[in-house]
Order: C-alpha cells, then structure tokens, then sequence
C-alpha cells in the first residue's frame, strides 16, 4: 500500500536543508527588494506631494483673508507646542525633585529612628 508513495518519493529531487535555507534566503531576498522598491516608489510620491504643496503656498497672495488666518493659526499652533515640551519638562523637573523630597524624607525619619531608639 505505501509502496506506490515510496517509489514516488524516492523519484522527487530530493532537498536538502542546504537547499532549502538556499530557498528560503531567495525568498526573503526577493521580499525585501520588494519592500524597498515599494518603499522608494511611497518616498517619491511623497516628494512629488511636497513639491506640488510648496509651489502650491508659494503662489498664495498673502492679502488672502484665508492665508492670513492660516499663517495666525500656525503660529498659535507653534506656540502651543513650545507650551506642551516646556510643560513636559517642568513635569519631569517636579517629579525629580519630588522623588529627592521623599527619599530626604525617608533618611531624616531613618536618622531619627536611630538617634531616638
């Protein structure tokens, strides 16, 4: 019964592992030059996307009341971003420094402790 499968086995090429890691690093090879070109084709599209965006505001007139409000609302968002990395600072400044107040802490109730008991 497995005399016909046997045969047919044995009649296949047979691969080995060396073979087969062969296969599968030309396969990966092939995915990874697939990846990259995907990967320069998304750079250009993004490249002709700025380019058309800054020929596109470099033609705006600037009496535009639509530009005028925009060039406002990139500088409210300007600062509003300066105002969220200093805030962020100052929260990792107080947290340091409340960290410094509770081991400080610790240490004066530790020496107290021992002074006292």
């Amino acid at each position: 019964m497995l005399d016909p499968l046997e045969k047919e086995l044995q009649k296949a090429p047979s691969i080995t592992y060396q073979q087969h890691a062969d296969l599968e690093r030309e396969h990966t090879y092939q995915l990874a030059e697939n990846v990259d070109a995907q990967l320069k084709r998304m750079a250009q599209d993004l490249k002709d996307i700025i380019g058309h965006m800054n020929t596109t505001n470099a033609s705006d007139d600037t009496s535009d009341p639509v530009h005028q409000i925009a060039k406002i609302l990139n500088a409210h968002m300007d600062s509003l971003q300066w105002i969220d990395h200093n805030t962020a600072m100052l929260q990792r400044k107080v947290e340091e420094v409340s960290k410094l107040a509770e081991q400080r802490r610790r240490d004066q109730e530790r020496n107290f402790r021992l002074a006292y008991n």
